[in-house]
């Protein structure tokens, strides 16, 4: 009696049409379902991407480490990165993209002259700023689950600096 009753919901499911959104809609509330359910993925947002997915994967294998970034006012973001041969410019690209994607989840939409930022401010550790960006981030000690902040820079008056070409 009860695949008499599976069979007939299975011939009326078939039957129904759905629209575009109504398909969108379920599968958001399919994938939020799966984020809440598993103990691996509920840090992640419901809107998060195949690269925070692959990411919070690779954390959980161990093949990539959580730091913080302090920012203040403003809430701690979390970026991963890979643990080995992890330099300082490649952990930068990484706070640059986390940021990125924290603003537009929150409908801000402002342009970050990163330039200007990496030219202002330090990313510190312990209060050692990283500021050779070819250096690999362990030799500052960096590790998992690590916070760091960022620090105004102090500027050099009087300092005569050569002319940039482009």
């Amino acid at each position: 009696m009860q695949d008499v009753n599976n069979a007939s919901e299975n011939e009326r499911i078939k039957d129904v049409q759905w629209s575009h959104e109504e398909l969108v809609n379920l599968t958001k509330e399919a994938i939020d379902k799966i984020i809440e359910s598993d103990p691996l993925f509920r840090g992640l947002p419901s809107d998060a991407t195949v690269d925070e997915i692959k990411a919070q994967v690779a954390v959980a294998e161990g093949q990539a480490i959580t730091v913080y970034l302090n920012r203040g006012a403003l809430p701690r973001l979390a970026v991963v990165v890979p643990p080995n041969n992890t330099t300082v410019s490649d952990l930068k690209k990484a706070i640059e993209c986390q940021t990125n994607l924290s603003l537009k989840r929150e409908k801000v939409h402002k342009k970050i002259s990163w330039r200007h930022i990496w030219k202002k401010y330090d990313i510190c550790f312990d209060q050692v700023p990283l500021n050779n960006n070819e250096e690999n981030m362990k030799n500052y000690g960096v590790c998992n689950r690590v916070e760091l902040h960022y620090r105004k820079r102090h500027r050099e008056k009087n300092k005569i600096r050569p002319a940039v070409r482009h």
